[in-house]
């Protein structure tokens, strides 16, 4: 561990508590000059750090691995814990190292600089602003089966975030607070030959980003948990809640493959089922009414031109309210 995580991880261990630079010196085993001039570096790399005389403090809860590790319930899913404290994709990483990586592994960071979103858009995490996740994957089932992990991931991050925040699923990757994006899946397949050899889920929760933090064009699409609260909001609880919740869904899945007790769920807090939407695919776009979420995964509509019945599956298609985001 470098000299700068192991200060992070000093103030991580006691937040929201200021720590004496006595402390810092005495633990790091450096001296005063030393110790401002990882507060200047800390500070150059965007960490929300306050110093008052010759003490400083994190202004933000940060990702906290060993918090995640202690509370984890879960069987498989996070029994391995990576961290890192930058990363440019967390997804792209568990992708490149699948080989190397076990089943259930999750990788996480304080800063994801380069993400990714589904249909090729961009996604970044700020220090403390925002967590970024990923899931190694090592199921033994086909690619349509593979469908299904987007509504497993969305049903578990609901209910992490009950009761505090009444979350609802805008099929097919995203949940939504109040019409607007709170967070993100995007799963990732690997592929030997026509073999599947991994699957990755990427998740990105908006946290402690403030209003004024939201680009203009967002500002009526997307929120956090800490504007809907109006307080700060500590990660880890909700890490921890969402990892258990997954793998709760995900054993009595790989066990009965009955998705019925996810898929339920995702009916159930669907902010689409009974809406007009459009239906974005190949540059077209059709007005439907939303039916059903099938028991795959998929998006049962009605087209109102020709009252047909369709099924979308989450790959190509994209939904739209028809008056705004939901």
């Amino acid at each position: 561990m470098s000299l700068i995580s192991s200060f992070i991880a000093l103030l991580k261990s006691d937040y929201p508590s200021f720590v004496s630079f006595d402390l810092v010196g005495k633990t790091l085993h450096i001296k005063t000059e030393e110790i401002k001039l990882l507060l200047n570096e800390a500070n150059v790399q965007g960490y929300p750090i306050q110093t008052e005389e010759d003490r400083c403090r994190l202004t933000l809860p940060l990702v906290n691995k060993e918090s995640v590790a202690e509370n984890l319930l879960a069987s498989a899913i996070g029994r391995s814990l990576e961290f890192f404290d930058r990363i440019d994709s967390t997804n792209t990483y568990a992708l490149d190292n699948l080989q190397d990586l076990a089943h259930g592994s999750v990788i996480l960071t304080d800063h994801q600089y380069r993400g990714k979103g589904r249909l090729g858009r961009s996604w970044h995490a700020d220090l403390g602003k925002s967590v970024a996740l990923s899931i190694v994957l090592k199921p033994y089932i086909d690619s349509q089966q593979a469908v299904l992990l987007t509504q497993l991931t969305a049903a578990a991050l609901v209910k992490a975030l009950e009761p505090d925040w009444p979350a609802s699923i805008k099929w097919p990757n995203d949940v939504v607070i109040g019409g607007r994006k709170v967070a993100g899946i995007l799963v990732e397949s690997q592929f030997s030959g026509s073999e599947l050899t991994g699957i990755v889920i990427g998740t990105g929760i908006n946290t402690n980003l403030s209003r004024d933090e939201l680009p203009e064009e967002l500002k009526s699409k997307a929120t956090s948990l800490a504007i809907e609260k109006n307080r700060v909001i500590d990660p880890n609880p909700i890490i921890t809640s969402f990892l258990s919740w997954f793998d709760k869904f995900y054993t009595a899945w790989d066990e009965s493959m009955d998705a019925s007790p996810f898929i339920s769920l995702c009916r159930e807090k669907s902010g689409l089922i009974g809406k007009e939407i459009a239906v974005h695919h190949d540059q077209t776009s059709k007005s439907a009414r939303v039916i059903d979420i099938s028991e795959e995964g998929e998006l049962v509509i009605r087209y109102r031109d020709t009252n047909e019945t369709d099924r979308l599956n989450s790959l190509n298609f994209s939904v739209r309210g028809q008056s705004g985001y939901i």
